[in-house]
């Protein structure tokens, strides 16, 4: 029987590292340009959805909220704001379109990692269809506001009304 030495041990698992490093790193050099243009394509889709316009403009938004992470003029319909807040089980990127009057006129969810079954309800359209008609005031019911919250996620329903908010806070700003 021969005896590994430790010295030995070490090489082998550096060696495993180093090779499997590189391949993550090489995958990740391959798939990062289609990544981009999957959720690029994936925001734009979400654009529409939320404010029909011909256009998205992106504007500078000078506010102070680190929530919102971009703002488009929509045309003259309004704006349509992206959003990542802190939900239960990370970051929920979302955009909202709020109109020329500060209303919102929809939400879609773009990507998040909520818990499957529960926080992930999110992104239907029954939950986020709550929030068109508001205008900086979305609260969950548990909260004294009129948003249903998710059963078993009130985290997340709470960050998607706090993302809402900031979306409203920031048009209003720029409008």
């Amino acid at each position: 029987m021969k005896k590994v030495s430790m010295a030995g041990l070490i090489i082998v698992l550096f060696v495993i590292c180093v090779v499997t490093s590189l391949l993550l790193g090489l995958v990740n050099e391959i798939t990062e340009d289609r990544i981009d243009e999957i959720t690029a394509e994936n925001t734009r889709l979400a654009m529409q959805e939320v404010l029909q316009a011909d256009s998205y403009d992106e504007v500078e938004y000078t506010g102070g909220d680190s929530q919102v992470t971009g703002v488009y003029k929509a045309g003259d319909a309004g704006y349509v704001v992206e959003v990542s807040v802190s939900g239960s089980q990370g970051m929920i990127s979302m955009v909202v379109g709020v109109d020329t009057a500060g209303t919102v006129t929809g939400v879609s969810i773009v990507d998040m990692s909520e818990t499957p079954g529960l926080g992930d309800k999110a992104s239907e359209p029954e939950f986020r269809s709550q929030f068109v008609g508001t205008t900086g005031d979305a609260a969950v019911d548990k909260d004294g506001g009129t948003i249903a919250a998710l059963t078993g996620a009130t985290v997340t329903s709470r960050a998607v009304a706090n993302g809402v908010n900031a979306a409203v806070a920031a048009a209003a700003t720029i409008g």
